[in-house]
């Protein structure tokens, strides 16, 4: 089975946005890379008009950057801004879990659905050919099951927010494949997870979703650990 995508049923657009995402997801776009929109277009046979605009719409996600003499070119970001998303993700989520415990909105299939999703991680791996479908699998995975608990709060904005968010911490992770983790132990994380929402103690949950973007934090900035702001 292919665990890379098919592109179907998209516009145009829409199709390269997901192929630009996509290899954010895979490890295979990191901070600074081009974006060439003839190499795009020619690769899907499309027209350029298509490619400009799915460029405008990452530019708008804050996922690249453009300038008239150097063209597209994914973000770059320094340890300082790593940081600040971080602080971001973590207020903004943390703002999401408090709405779903407080009106517990959390049913039974809704913990079937992220315990099935978390051991996806760990029995997804055999599907996978090589480095990069690992990676794209974990990444997939991981975001499926934050974006899962973001729509479920009824929080449309936010939601939007942190998927961006998510994928320009992805962008600054790519750097070192190794921060991202392995699939066994991210899905023994998760699953830890669920065990804990399932108890309904509002700061369990936090505490617990705290300690799981810490270790992003250390493994992607070090040296700039002390300095991360849960509270913020």
């Amino acid at each position: 089975m292919d665990i890379m995508p098919r592109y179907e049923k998209q516009s145009l657009s829409d199709m390269v946005v997901s192929y630009v995402k996509n290899r954010i997801l895979s490890g295979t776009l990191k901070g600074g890379d081009r974006l060439i929109e003839t190499d795009i277009s020619n690769n899907f046979n499309i027209s350029r008009a298509p490619v400009r605009e799915a460029m405008r719409i990452l530019n708008e996600q804050g996922l690249i950057t453009f300038s008239p003499r150097k063209g597209n070119h994914v973000i770059e970001m320094e340890p300082a801004e790593i940081m600040e998303v971080f602080e971001i993700r973590t207020s903004l989520e943390t703002q999401i879990l408090r709405k779903i415990l407080r009106n517990q909105l959390l049913k039974e299939e809704d913990f079937d659905q992220l315990t099935k999703i978390a051991l996806e991680m760990k029995d997804g791996k055999q599907r996978c050919r090589n480095e990069e479908d690992k990676v794209f699998l974990l990444n997939t995975l991981d975001i499926s099951f934050h974006k899962y608990l973001w729509q479920l709060s009824g929080s449309v904005r936010r939601a939007q927010i942190l998927e961006s968010l998510f994928y320009q911490l992805l962008i600054a992770m790519n750097e070192d494949l190794s921060s991202l983790g392995i699939l066994e132990k991210k899905s023994d994380e998760h699953l830890a997870f669920v065990d804990v929402l399932r108890k309904n103690e509002l700061p369990s949950v936090v505490r617990a979703f705290h300690g799981h973007i810490q270790n992003y934090v250390r493994a992607t900035l070090p040296e700039e650990e002390k300095s991360f702001c849960l509270d913020c």
